[in-house]
This record gives C-alpha cells, sequence and structure tokens, in this order.
C-alpha cells in the first residue's frame, strides 16, 4: 500500500531531502517546496488534496500549515536531534572556531545543555534562543547580534533559513546551518509513513448501516424504505456507497469504515435522521456495523437498528464485531454518545475487576487499541481519545501496565517546546486473544469429556 506523502520543505532543502527518500519503498512524494515563509500555507493547500500524510522540514512549517491540516490527515515535522546539533557544532570547529562561546536559535534548549555537559563545557558558554513560531527573523538575528557582546559569541548556530540570509555577511562572524541529516529525516518520514498506512487500512475496512422506517400506525406511508434510499442517495457522502433497497421499511448501505465515520462526525451524531423521518412521516432508526466480512457487518448493523428502535426515538447505533457497542446518535449532536461493552462479555467484567477501570473505560480503550494497530501513544493522546486529562490518562497507563496492557516502548519529541513524551503500545488485542483461546480450549475439553 503506498503513501501519498507530501514534503512541505524549503528550497533549499529539496536536495537533503531526496537524497534521505533514496531506496524507501512504499512512499509516493507530492513536493511542496516554499522560498519563503509567507507561502507555508498556500504550498500546503496545493499539495493537501493527493496527500495521505504530511511531513514538515521543521516546526516552522508545520505551525503555519496547522490551521489547514485536516482534523483526521497524520503530519510530523524534522526536528534536530543531538546528533544533528552536534554536528552542526564540528561544521563550525572546522571553519577554525572553537566551540564556544557561541549562540544557537531555534532548537529544544535541553539537548544543547545535554550536549555541553558531555563536552564538559560551561553552560553559560552558549546562549540559546529555543523555537517559538510568534518570533520572527529580525528578532531572532537581534538575539544573535546581541550575544557578540553578551557573551563574546564567534559565531551563530540558527536552524532558520531566514535567519541565515538575513545574518550571513552581516554579522561580522560565521553563520552556521544547523541541518537535519538524512537519517533523522529517514526515520521522520518511515515512523509517519507506518501511521498513514495503519490509518488508511482501519478506513478501508467494510463497514454497514441500517436505516429502518417506523411510521405512524395511521399514516403509514408504503414506499417508506424508497423514500429513505431516494434521500441517501441525493446526499454527497452517503451517494458513494451502496444502497439497496431490502425491505418496505428497510434500507442497507454499505461502504468504507471512514465514510461512515465521516457521515457520523466521528460516531457522535446522524444529521439524516430527522430529514428522514419527515418524508416517511414517522420515526426513523439506524445502525451501524463493524466485522471482518460482509455478513458480520450487516449482522451487527441489524442489532444496532434493533438496539436503536427500543430507544424508543429517532436515533442510531454503532456495534462492532469486538463488542463496543456506541450511541445513541442523535440527529443535534448536542447529547454526548455513551460508550458500553456487552454485559455478557464476562472476560471483560473480570478485566474490569482486575485494573479498577470500569467496563466503559475498557471499551473506549479496547477500540482505541483496535484503531492504534499496534502503534504506540503517549498519556496525553491516550487521556485526549477518552475525552479525560493528561493526569487521568497517566493513571489509566498506570494501572494497564501493571496488569500487562500496556507496554512502554519508548519516547518522542514531537516538537522543539517541551519535554519528550513517553510512549507505551496498548495490549488489549493480545488479551482478548488470549481469553478466546482459552475459552476455545475449554469447550474443547468438555467435549472430550462428554463424548461430544
Amino acid at each position: 500500500m503506498r503513501v501519498g506523502l507530501g514534503l512541505i520543505v524549503p528550497a533549499e532543502a529539496r536536495s537533503l531531502f531526496r537524497r534521505a527518500l533514496e531506496g524507501l519503498d512504499g512512499v509516493r512524494v507530492r513536493w511542496g517546496v516554499y522560498n519563503d515563509e509567507a507561502s507555508i500555507r498556500s504550498t500546503v493547500e496545493q499539495v493537501l488534496p493527493d496527500c495521505d500524510a504530511l511531513c514538515f522540514a521543521g516546526p516552522l512549517s508545520l505551525e503555519r500549515a496547522l490551521p489547514v491540516i485536516p482534523e483526521d490527515m497524520p503530519y510530523a515535522d524534522v526536528v534536530p536531534t543531538p546528533l544533528d546539533i552536534s554536528l552542526s557544532f564540528l561544521r563550525a570547529r572546522a571553519l577554525g572556531m572553537e566551540l564556544t562561546p557561541a549562540s544557537i536559535d531555534s532548537v529544544p534548549e535541553h539537548l544543547v545543555v545535554d550536549l555541553l555537559a558531555e563536552l564538559g563545557l560551561a553552560r553559560d558558554s552558549v546562549a540559546v534562543l529555543p523555537f517559538d513560531g510568534r518570533t520572527g527573523p529580525e528578532e531572532i538575528a537581534e538575539f544573535h547580534r546581541r550575544q557578540q557582546s553578551a557573551i563574546g559569541a564567534r559565531y551563530a548556530l540558527t536552524a532558520r533559513n531566514s535567519v541565515f540570509h538575513l545574518l550571513d555577511g552581516t554579522l561580522g562572524a560565521p553563520v552556521v546551518r544547523v541541518l537535519s541529516t538524512a537519517s533523522t529525516i529517514t526515520a521522520t518520514v518511515r515512523e509517519l509513513s507506518l501511521r498513514a498506512v495503519s490509518i488508511r487500512k482501519e478506513d478501508l475496512h467494510l463497514s454497514a448501516a441500517i436505516f429502518r422506517a417506523e411510521p405512524s400506525p395511521d399514516d403509514a406511508v408504503p414506499d417508506a424504505a424508497e423514500r429513505i434510499a431516494a434521500v441517501l442517495q441525493s446526499t454527497m457522502g452517503w451517494k458513494d456507497a451502496w444502497i439497496d433497497v431490502r425491505s418496505g421499511t428497510e434500507v442497507l448501505v454499505l461502504g468504507h469504515k471512514k465514510l461512515m465515520r465521516d457521515m457520523t462526525h466521528q460516531w457522535r451524531s446522524l444529521d439524516l435522521l430527522d430529514q428522514l423521518g419527515d418524508v416517511v412521516r414517522g420515526r426513523v432508526v439506524a445502525g451501524f456495523g463493524l466485522g471482518e466480512s460482509t455478513r458480520s457487518c450487516v449482522h451487527y448493523a441489524t442489532l444496532a437498528a434493533e438496539r436503536a428502535h427500543h430507544a424508543g426515538v429517532s436515533c442510531a447505533f454503532l456495534l462492532t464485531e469486538q463488542g463496543v457497542v456506541l450511541g445513541p446518535l442523535l440527529d443535534t449532536g448536542e447529547r454526548p454518545t455513551r460508550y458500553r461493552f456487552k454485559s455478557d462479555d464476562a472476560a471483560l467484567e473480570r478485566l474490569s475487576r482486575q485494573t479498577g477501570l470500569g467496563v466503559a473505560t475498557l471499551t473506549q480503550l479496547i477500540e482505541l487499541d483496535r484503531r492504534l494497530d499496534g502503534a504506540s501513544i503517549s498519556a496525553e493522546d491516550l487521556g485526549t481519545s477518552l475525552n479525560l486529562t493528561a493526569t487521568s490518562g497517566r493513571r489509566i497507563l498506570r494501572a494497564l501496565r501493571q496488569d500487562g496492557l500496556a507496554a512502554a516502548v519508548g519516547s518522542s519529541q514531537p516538537s522543539t517546546r517541551g519535554r519528550p513524551k513517553h510512549l507505551y503500545r496498548l495490549r488489549f488485542s493480545e488479551f482478548l486473544r488470549d481469553e478466546t483461546s482459552s475459552r476455545h480450549d475449554s469447550a474443547d475439553i468438555g467435549d472430550e469429556r462428554t463424548g461430544t
């Protein structure tokens, strides 16, 4: 599966990025090359239609582009690593300069502090201006000029191309670029591509929806299903799905999971219900089903529609093969959706008692684990996924790690500001697979004992 990757880079960095991508399979590159920082946003808008993910040359281009990046599109920026910063100092040394004193901008301060400590150099021998998207090139250039008198800086290191052009030949001292190495770029692109592939695979899973008319007994509409199908076929989004009238009151819709998720605003609401109710002169309910096959998708959609019927109002529910129940989804979207798990699943009840987490929380975590498909997640992102605080996310991860349901896998520095985030991998899929295997083994033993 090839990933459409948008690379947003300054013109000077294109050759470096091209070299970093040599030999990288499964990536279809869409270049977004800009000559000045003011054109970053328009450059991103031009490449977006052809992209599954966006990779930025640095935090500045990412920050400029954030307002136009779709909510569900993965992205990353290439951030200088300790090796990249060390090589920048060595380039200055190659020019005949002593390592310190010096000034550097737009890099994580703690990386410079750690480097100086490793080299046995004084902390105040290098002035650091961390990245801040609100700081313009002129202000950064002035920072370097001040450090010449403040600490006697003999040269300047900058990660901003615009600052380099301002200072080069005017500072009265060498100006050295802080450049990410090809290996840093390759690692960032590879991780981003894997995330994009995981999302695309998830989006391409089949899903089913059942729309069921429940007209008033005193005002029955004989062609209710045909009317529902006509509305769906004329509605942007739904018309891209396969729509079939199953009976006088029921319509089956088949489509990719992404389509269903988009049409329900991430499984939060279903805008068409009131309109459909008007055309059939009664109530309309809907059910969505996610499974491994067409048959299972339709089966769970039918069960979800039945659950919506018993809710007593026009609404929809989602049921998945993993047992997740999400709903009710209302037309207004004002009422928050609720998560539940099948009440007859004893494994989840036992797990709830074991971890001290509620069944509702565990259900959301299982669905999150399925979406991640082996990818890692931070405590902050886990909290956001559950509509909780980062503190709650850390508390949940501690409980999961104690019971072997999450494992630490490393850390990441998604931007130049703040501390690295610890990353974890959820292990619910393994737990449920083991539980299923245990139940099957128990059933086999029972069959042997009874001779069946």
